[in-house]
């Protein structure tokens, strides 16, 4: 199993690069399509952050007495 410290910087920077895409989305120098695949993009990494973040979360309460 992965270590908790290895999965918390990976998930700061996946999480990282949902915000950079996020706000690359906002340049109006952006194309529609490309503006759209990186609303996308971010999306699907944001998703897989919470869904981790709630993962652990669930384990943390089962672990407390």
């Amino acid at each position: 199993m992965m270590d908790d410290e290895i999965k918390e910087e990976l998930l700061l920077a996946i999480e990282g690069a949902a915000n950079y895409l996020r706000g690359m989305a906002l340049d109006p120098r952006l194309v529609g399509d490309t503006r759209s695949a990186c609303i996308e993009k971010s999306t699907e990494l944001r998703a897989i952050v919470e869904k981790h973040l709630d993962d652990a979360l669930q384990a943390t309460a089962q672990e407390e007495p």
